[in-house]
């Protein structure tokens, strides 16, 4: 890997999101510096990198991947900088370099990775098909030591990838929850429920008549919490 490398990389795949959307923003030139720079690492050096499935354990693993992987993680900083000079800089930089290590630290990483490139770019990064679902929670319940504490209406953006035909997934909970990969441990008709490979979180995702997301519940054992995501 060399800068000049780095910036083919990155070109060709802003430029494609471009194409896309039709224009990209400053959150878009972040999250691509931080991704593709993931995604080289992982394709190209999976075996040096050293991963965690609790993401609370990453500082175990951080010093030593930060030395393997910096410089790579800062060509492609470098390149973000040389092609937008006007919009990203030190501050983003700053920035990119530490989330770089501690996203290829966590295991769930490369399935992340998959799921953003598919979505975004139409690219399969391997030979994993995934089904993506997008549920829109307009109201939740938070329960606590199995008690009903609290109603709300507020939305939600849960993001949902399933793999390898549903044995496991991917969520995310805008703005609450970063995500969380975790494999099947029961189904049924209408339900699948997944434990987190962080084994602080449980999934169960209930289904209408349509297949359709219709209930999504996210529970933590260890807090005695679970809240569920309805419309």
């Amino acid at each position: 890997m060399n800068l000049q490398l780095a910036k083919q990389t990155l070109t060709k795949s802003i430029t494609n999101l471009q194409n896309r959307r039709g224009q990209i923003t400053l959150s878009d030139i972040e999250t691509e510096v931080i991704n593709n720079a993931c995604l080289y690492i992982l394709k190209n050096h999976n075996e040096q990198v050293k991963k965690v499935h609790d993401v609370s354990q990453i500082g175990l693993v951080f010093s030593d991947n930060l030395r393997l992987h910096e410089s790579i993680a800062t060509f492609f900083i470098y390149a973000g900088i040389e092609l937008f000079p006007n919009n990203y800089g030190s501050e983003e930089a700053n920035h990119a370099k530490p989330s770089v290590i501690q996203n290829i630290s966590w295991s769930g990483m490369w399935d992340f990775l998959r799921d953003y490139f598919q979505k975004n770019h139409g690219i399969q990064i391997d030979n994993i098909e995934t089904s993506p679902s997008i549920f829109y929670s307009t109201k939740h319940k938070r329960y606590e030591n199995g008690h009903l504490v609290s109603e709300s209406e507020v939305g939600r953006t849960i993001n949902i990838s399933f793999i390898k035909d549903k044995e496991e997934i991917i969520v995310s909970i805008e703005p609450a929850l970063s995500p969380k990969n975790g494999y099947i441990i029961s189904k049924s008709t209408n339900q699948l429920k997944f434990k987190g490979f962080d084994p602080d979180y449980l999934f169960t995702v209930n289904f209408d008549s349509f297949d359709e997301v219709e209930i999504f519940t996210l529970e933590m054992p260890n807090r005695n919490l679970k809240i569920v995501y309805y419309e």
